[in-house]
């Protein structure tokens, strides 16, 4: 998907279930950390398409003969009570690039740098018109976002600077959307910003050079700005409250919902309104990974390798980069 890896094109060496095999095999490497690491990425996956509406993604290659997946219309996706509907989306967001503006100045040689490194990254996935049609888009689910629509993805109330800028930079679990922090510079990044608050207007047209008037500004929505006076209160606010988290699990869900401080507690937008917080993701993240850790000992018994002391499975696993 990345034009500029050299990962070959794997179609006449596996079929689907050994893609599934393969997958499973490679991320659950890193024993008891990386289960729990492949735990949260489940759990996360749940969540943003619950949340979205869309359908679990294709397994192996039939991605390769099916249309790109859609979600429910929005009339089946709708916020309990007063929550804004785009709070679930922030939960994966640090709080503090909710309302980051862009740093950089709208000038026509970082709009360009920025439309050059979209070219050389993000068209794999996104489309060579950031329609979300790349190649790729028919393997993935949810599919990747459409930035040629002004009023969604681009520009609507829920995607501001800071909100690009750290799905780039760090990724955002459970969709396909890698990290790009230890590729790109910073000012590579909102640089890629910039550019895609231009594309509604055509800029990725062949021979299209984007020029600052091609820049849509992007205004937070009062609602949003309501949620944030009422979500990101200085005084009691549980966030800034010196805390020591030894529990693997709720450090995990943490690391996957850096926008839910202690105390939130929210709905997803799907028909059946799942309850969202810390609390549960930590508890739906070590299901997941007893039932994987249950699985995996189960196979290696059925196989007839020699199993370390019973007691080493009770011992719980210790979050990567974690001290």
């Amino acid at each position: 998907m990345d034009p500029k890896s050299l990962m070959p094109d794997m179609k006449s060496l596996f079929d689907d279930r050994q893609v599934g095999q393969l997958v499973a095999f490679v991320e659950q490497r890193s024993g008891k950390s990386g289960l729990l690491r492949y735990a949260g990425q489940l759990y996360a996956k749940h969540v943003v398409l619950a949340n979205q509406g869309f359908p679990p993604p294709y397994t192996g290659f039939q991605g390769a003969h099916k249309p790109i997946v859609e979600s429910l219309p929005d009339s089946k996706l709708t916020p309990k009570g007063d929550q804004l509907e785009e709070a679930p989306n922030l939960s994966q967001i640090e709080r503090g690039y909710w309302l980051s503006g862009n740093p950089l100045p709208v000038t026509q040689q970082n709009l360009m740098r920025g439309k050059e490194v979209f070219l050389d990254r993000c068209v794999g996935c996104h489309g060579l018109a950031g329609d979300g049609k790349g190649p790729g888009a028919r393997f993935l689910s949810p599919p990747p976002a459409d930035f040629t629509d002004k009023d969604d993805a681009c520009c609507g109330g829920d995607t501001g600077p800071g909100d690009f800028y750290y799905r780039i930079l760090r990724g955002w679990t459970g969709t396909a959307m890698e990290n790009f922090g230890d590729r790109l510079s910073v000012n590579d990044i909102w640089r890629v910003v910039l550019f895609l608050k231009t594309i509604p207007n055509d800029t990725l047209a062949p021979n299209r050079i984007p020029e600052p008037r091609d820049y849509i500004v992007w205004q937070p929505s009062a609602e949003l700005l309501a949620w944030v006076k009422s979500q990101q209160p200085l005084t009691g606010n549980a966030d800034f409250q010196k805390r020591l988290v030894r529990d693997p699990y709720m450090q995990e869900a943490m690391r996957v919902f850096p926008g839910l401080a202690p105390n939130d507690q929210l709905t997803l937008n799907d028909q059946a309104h799942t309850p969202l917080s810390l609390e549960t993701a930590a508890a739906g993240i070590k299901a997941i990974y007893q039932d994987m850790l249950d699985r995996a000992w189960s196979d290696a018994a059925a196989r007839g390798e020699k199993l370390p002391n019973p007691a080493q499975k009770t011992i719980p696993p210790e979050v990567p980069g974690q001290q």
